[in-house]
């Protein structure tokens, strides 16, 4: 994708300093889709952000949206994501912004409904975080996309140890049951899910659900540290499989690392699972 390439070497003012000192390197395997992703803070990152959703044309609504969270949350621990997506003769761009606060529950679902309104399915992110046993929220999200309803997304987190990895596989069964209830692909899931998630280290997963004007994503991701490619690719079959362990292990090979500082799985209602790939360097 050689204009998404000439795309992020245009943006280095607003990327610099903040993807010098942390930045990661993204790759899906389903499709051609490359991206990155840098942390910053202050209201001076905010007004670059403010000046690229401008720049890229995603209209003054997602200017709002991401003016609001970032007035919410003090303009602190902001995560940017650029991702570009070839669909056959077409490049789409998308910007996501995170936001690492840990906002009670109740307050994170008050911001998307001052953002969103209540036509977005503010119940299913509460019940998600019910099913998973969190009051709190790890990342308050939103996702735009030219065109295309904005989508709203809460992270939640999951701590696991050897005493609380089974208590953690009963709730991500069963919020996988709600969200993407698919039995082959559940079945998949599940059977693999040990090998994505160690019983004896302790880390955190991450679990996230996206709602839009449009209604919910029928589909649950789940975010696994320091996952290895071979390891990530076994959830898929045949040529998928191979071609998935290729392509992230390239990525690796970009950021200086042998693991994916995250493995991103896609649970979907139909389908295979998607994956994504993270890679960060320092």
């Amino acid at each position: 994708m050689p204009d998404a390439v000439d795309q992020a070497a245009s943006l280095e003012s607003v990327l610099l300093p903040e993807f010098d000192q942390y930045g990661e390197l993204i790759a899906a395997t389903d499709h051609p889709l490359a991206g990155l992703l840098l942390r910053g803070e202050g209201s001076g990152f905010t007004d670059r952000v403010q000046g690229l959703l401008r720049q890229w044309n995603l209209g003054e609504g997602a200017a709002l949206v991401h003016a609001r969270l970032a007035h919410a949350f003090e303009h602190k621990r902001c995560f940017l994501k650029l991702e570009w997506c070839r669909h056959a003769d077409r490049i789409d761009r998308q910007v996501a912004v995170y936001y690492r606060r840990r906002p009670k529950l109740h307050e994170a679902l008050k911001l998307v409904a001052q953002s969103a309104g209540t036509t977005v399915a503010l119940e299913d992110l509460r019940e998600l975080g019910a099913l998973l046993g969190k009051d709190t929220v790890h990342f308050v999200s939103a996702v735009m996309r030219p065109g295309r309803p904005m989508y709203y997304k809460l992270y939640f987190s999951q701590y696991v140890t050897p005493d609380s990895f089974q208590a953690v596989f009963m709730r991500l069964q069963r919020a996988l049951h709600r969200f993407a209830g698919q039995p082959e692909a559940e079945a998949r899931w599940a059977t693999y899910h040990d090998r994505l998630s160690s019983r004896q280290l302790a880390h955190t997963l991450f679990v996230s659900l996206a709602v839009s004007e449009d209604g919910t994503d029928p589909s649950l991701k789940i975010d696994y540290p320091g996952v290895v490619p071979i390891v990530a690719a076994g959830l898929l079959d045949g040529p998928r499989l191979q071609q998935a362990e290729a392509g992230l292990r390239n990525l690796c090979e970009a950021a200086g690392r042998t693991d994916l500082s995250y493995l991103g799985v896609r649970i979907c209602s139909e389908g295979n699972p998607v994956l994504k790939g993270y890679a960060d360097f320092r």
